[in-house]
């Protein structure tokens, strides 16, 4: 068995694949094509093929959303409501107020294209802290309107958003849909509950305080990642759903079981069959 061979194999969602390494070094110690090694190494084989191309990653159903980002620098007060029936209509879903609001005027904002890190176009300034690179990091606010097709309505509707530095709050359509609280890990949002299609436009808008500090080093402002609309099958893999844990027998075999999450947007229950693959 060549490595290529012992590469290949398939599986079927919780069933295990037996591969067995002694094999292909025995292959590996016969015949013509090895090649002499240093003094006391172990002699290697002389690759005789290549492994296949790469294969395209690239989920089909992720949409990268660079453009049509607007960004304020610095932070927006948000009138207080006045009033009874001023505060009963703030906190009501869809109705945000200041920079949140879906009717905000930010005409004049500044057009970015992400990944956006505001800090990187900071001046350097003698007291700033030395270990965010002498530059000072702040508040900002991103919006960006988004359409959504009419043949995407009935599809399971996502927004990912890859890092952002570094404490975030996110509104979707005048409501708050998350809070994120560090730099280093993505955070998805499902928007199938309260996603517009067609010309009734979805807004997004997202607040950023880099203000706190996770590390001693230079961590940079904003979008800083980059962020996915996702729309998928109303039966889907969820994100980051697929999980295999491989494990090694005492014959020196490999069982691989794999564990996939599955998600549906539908009250009824539905049969799903899922293949997987080991490449």
């Amino acid at each position: 068995m060549n490595r290529r061979q012992l590469l290949i194999g398939t599986a079927g969602a919780g069933v295990g694949v037996v591969v067995r390494p002694t094999d292909a070094f025995a292959a590996a110690g016969a015949g013509p094509g090895r090649q002499k090694g240093e003094a006391g190494a172990l002699p290697m084989p002389a690759p005789s093929r290549t492994l296949p191309p790469a294969m395209h990653v690239q989920d089909p159903s992720c949409t990268r959303i660079e453009r049509g980002w607007v960004f304020h620098e610095g932070d927006v007060a948000t009138p207080a409501p006045e009033g009874h029936n001023a505060t009963y209509l703030s906190v009501k879903a869809g109705n945000a107020l200041g920079a949140a609001a879906m009717a905000f005027d930010d005409s004049d904002w500044t057009p970015v294209r992400l990944p956006h890190d505001w800090a990187s176009a900071q001046p350097f300034e003698r007291d700033a802290n030395i270990s965010q690179g002498y530059r000072r990091r702040g508040i900002g606010w991103y919006r960006r309107t988004l359409r959504l097709e009419a043949d995407d309505r009935g599809k399971t509707i996502a927004l990912r958003f890859d890092g952002i530095a570094s404490n975030a709050t996110i509104w979707v359509n005048g409501s708050v849909v998350a809070h994120n609280w560090s730099a280093y890990n993505s955070v998805e949002i499902d928007l199938t509950p309260f996603a517009r299609f067609g010309d009734d436009l979805n807004m997004i808008v997202v607040r950023v305080d880099a203000t706190a500090m996770e590390g001693w080093w230079y961590e940079g402002a904003g979008l800083y990642r980059h962020v996915w609309l996702i729309r998928r099958g109303p039966v889907a893999i969820v994100t980051d759903g697929v999980h295999c844990d491989p494990r090694r027998d005492a014959t020196g075999g490999w069982h691989v079981p794999v564990a996939v999450t599955i998600g549906s947007i539908g009250r009824a229950a539905v049969g799903v069959t899922i293949e997987t693959i080991l490449l």
